[in-house]
């Protein structure tokens, strides 16, 4: 035997009372009925955990709530009646109505092998339940690659949104390629059809790098109530590294990149850099996606410090990222081209 959710149709309006009510909307009487399932399914497989399952009595009153905790499994829970010793207001169930439900918003049908009828204080019924719905995600904002310099932490943010007809939940993992330490987002919260969530996570870049330093992070969404559907990604972080001052006149101990100036420029700039040995010198220029758009081999320069002008004929306007290698050397400035 089965029945639909047909006494309180999930509309807009109706849906939003079923996310209210997964915020603790259920008001407790001294009267209830528990009900449980262990074989209950969400679109033909176990439902998953973090699944909600929701009450109503007739005429739409919330009077039930339970949140999954293993798979295909809900329960006990309680289904509140009707208190009329308290303030007269209608509050839940009355002995021998029909109770309906829903799984994460949907209209629920039932297979037994009890039946769904409110009965009066302390019974048990087991009711394995069962409903449908689409299931899906999509990154309505992807994070943007960052600068960053030893010791920063970046947080990058990810908004989601549920593409599905049911409530839904989110959540991210994250890893670093140099195996820097990523803290994602903990927990997660509910989001329903065509809303959106934010997810971030932050990356702890240490204190002590190397001057040649990128990283990639690779970090995937995982969907909560369809374990298979996923969304991959990554995001770039360059690290820029201090500029100290260097006498002039000395043979430098650091290898430095001067920002070049003037910047923004058109259609030339200079850029001075610093070695603390001679090396040959390369000088590569990369877009905003991290694509190398330019490449020019310098030659071998002694130790000291050097300058050279650039001019841009080829590029368009924009923002771009400049690297000078020298032997285990090198570092990015960014720079602007306007035309």
């Amino acid at each position: 035997m089965k029945t639909n959710l047909t006494d309180i149709p999930i509309t807009g309006a109706i849906f939003l009372l079923l996310i209210s009510a997964a915020f603790g909307g259920v008001t407790p009487t001294n009267i209830w009925v528990d009900f449980y399932g262990s074989a209950t399914t969400y679109n033909g497989k176990p439902i998953p955990v973090g699944s909600i399952i929701e009450a109503y009595a007739p005429g739409g009153i919330f009077c039930g709530m339970d949140t999954v905790s293993f798979p295909g499994r809900y329960g006990f829970m309680p289904v509140y009646g009707d208190d009329q010793y308290s303030s007269g207001i209608y509050e839940g169930a009355g002995v021998g109505e029909a109770i309906v439900f829903a799984i994460n918003g949907r209209p629920a049908d039932y297979h037994g092998p009890d039946n769904p009828i409110w009965d009066g204080f302390g019974s048990r019924h087991e009711l394995n339940l069962s409903a449908l719905a689409a299931v899906g995600a999509e990154i309505a904002s992807y994070p943007s690659g960052q600068d960053a310099v030893p010791g920063d932490t970046i947080r990058y943010s990810i908004v989601v949104r549920n593409t599905g007809e049911g409530l839904d939940f989110h959540k991210i993992v994250a890893q670093s390629s140099n195996g820097w330490t990523i803290k994602p987002k903990p927990g997660f919260s509910y989001v329903a059809p065509n809303a959106t969530d934010t997810l971030y996570f932050d990356l702890y870049i240490p204190t002590q790098i190397p001057y040649d330093t990128s990283d990639i992070a690779a970090f995937r969404v995982n969907v909560g109530m369809d374990t298979s559907i996923h969304i991959e990604s990554a995001v770039i972080t360059r690290i820029i590294m201090t500029d100290i001052p260097e006498d002039k006149g000395l043979t430098p101990s650091h290898f430095i990149l001067y920002q070049n100036y003037p910047n923004p420029f058109n259609p030339a700039t200079t850029i001075a850099y610093d070695l603390p040995v001679g090396a040959k010198v390369t000088f590569e220029i990369y877009d905003l996606l991290g694509k190398k758009v330019q490449a020019l081999d310098l030659g071998f320069k002694m130790a000291g410090p050097h300058s050279f002008g650039y001019s841009t004929q080829s590029l368009a306007s924009g923002v771009y990222f400049y690297r000078l290698k020298a032997a285990r050397f090198s570092s990015f400035k960014k720079m602007m081209i306007l035309k």
